[in-house]
């Protein structure tokens, strides 16, 4: 069984009145000459009311609106991809977002951090189903196995915005929903640890196409009636940090483990303390600074700051208990955590797999592959 195509080189059909950002790149492990990945270094928060510095369209950028109420995708004829990625990568961290999953059998919203040698972090929603949301993994591109993702209940993720919540170090990932840990990875996971500078993607996108393969379309929950869109994810509020400082991270190597990541100008886990605290800051709707310096004690994966960092979980957790179903209405309001509904990751095929028209698009994850591929070993 071969590597998945890197996502950016599978092919997907569009309108020739849209434009999408292209999105060259290379995988490191497997080829030299790779450029170096521009570096977050902070964090940041964005409510979408208006274009984003920080991200970019990806694909079908006229279905992608801003508003006072935030970031809408809207999916509304076969093909559609509306989809952004960001430009920034960042080297552990945290990432939390606020948002309402699409509805639509075979419709899946997407959420999700890449690198580009393929190691990977999701969240997925369902459109068809209104009770789980999906947690997976990928290291190094690698579908072989078929047991990372993990399902989780929760109330109707596109009924309501609720929050999803990462926390990514060199020991551990961590998923929480609503400020609740629903799951935890160790990095000594025998089916590998994501560990490489990724970056932020979000869209959605018809898994449910009768252009994509079984498996994909059995994956995704059923066909999809393009009769019955528009099917539209919402997002209200996204904030994310990096754990590390410099200027940019570079591959020093053909490993892929971050100890072999280079941060130009900067430390690895060197900012993990601040980042954790200007996060809390930024959720609650205070001002940071934009500094971007080492924590004077923290080190790589020390105890200090991994305390700091369970500690905030806490607060999180106890604050969603108290404040339920709350909303983010304006500077006033104050609570630990962006609290409310759903979205869902996506999955990208390989070109073995994916057809050149089929609905597949660039901007999705790896578990479309792995369901593709699941799907032919059954046959099998």
């Amino acid at each position: 069984m071969t590597s998945p195509t890197p996502l950016y080189e599978n092919k997907v059909a569009t309108s020739s009145s849209e434009s999408a950002t292209s999105l060259a790149t290379c995988n490191p492990l497997s080829s030299t000459g790779c450029s170096a990945d521009p570096a977050l270094a902070t964090a940041i928060s964005d409510d979408f009311h208006s274009e984003s510095k920080h991200y970019s369209p990806y694909r079908t950028p006229s279905k992608i609106s801003y508003s006072d109420d935030g970031l809408n995708l809207t999916l509304s004829k076969q093909y559609d991809n509306p989809s952004l990625v960001s430009n920034y990568y960042i080297m552990f961290g945290r990432m939390e977002v606020m948002l309402k999953s699409a509805s639509g059998t075979g419709v899946i919203s997407s959420f999700y951090l890449q690198s580009d040698d393929l190691d990977e972090i999701d969240f997925e929603w369902f459109g068809g189903y209104g009770y789980e949301v999906q947690s997976n993994f990928f290291s190094k591109g690698n579908t072989t196995t078929y047991d990372r993702g993990e399902y989780h209940q929760m109330d109707d993720p596109r009924a309501d915005f609720h929050n999803y919540t990462v926390d990514w170090t060199s020991d551990a990932l961590k998923w929480y929903l609503d400020g609740t840990l629903i799951r935890t990875l160790d990095s000594n996971s025998s089916s590998g640890y994501p560990q490489s500078p990724m970056r932020v993607y979000f869209g959605v996108w018809a898994g449910g196409d009768s252009s994509n393969t079984e498996g994909v379309i059995e994956w995704a929950g059923g066909l999809t009636d393009y009769t019955l869109a528009p099917f539209n994810m919402q997002i209200q509020k996204l904030v994310v940090t990096d754990y590390s400082t410099g200027s940019e991270y570079k591959y020093t190597d053909d490993t892929g483990d971050w100890s072999s990541i280079q941060a130009v100008d900067g430390k690895i886990m060197g900012r993990q303390a601040k980042g954790v605290s200007e996060f809390s800051s930024l959720v609650e709707g205070e001002e940071i600074s934009s500094s971007n310096t080492t924590d004077i004690t923290d080190t790589t994966g020390s105890s200090e700051t991994s305390s700091e960092s369970e500690n905030l979980s806490a607060s999180i957790t106890s604050s969603s208990e108290a404040t339920d179903s709350s909303t983010l209405t304006g500077s006033d309001t104050t609570i630990s955590t962006i609290t409310t509904s759903g979205s869902s990751s996506s999955s990208s095929l390989a070109s073995s797999i994916n057809s050149t028209d089929g609905a597949l698009g660039l901007e999705n994850s790896l578990s479309a592959l792995a369901a593709g591929l699941l799907f032919v070993v059954s046959l099998l």
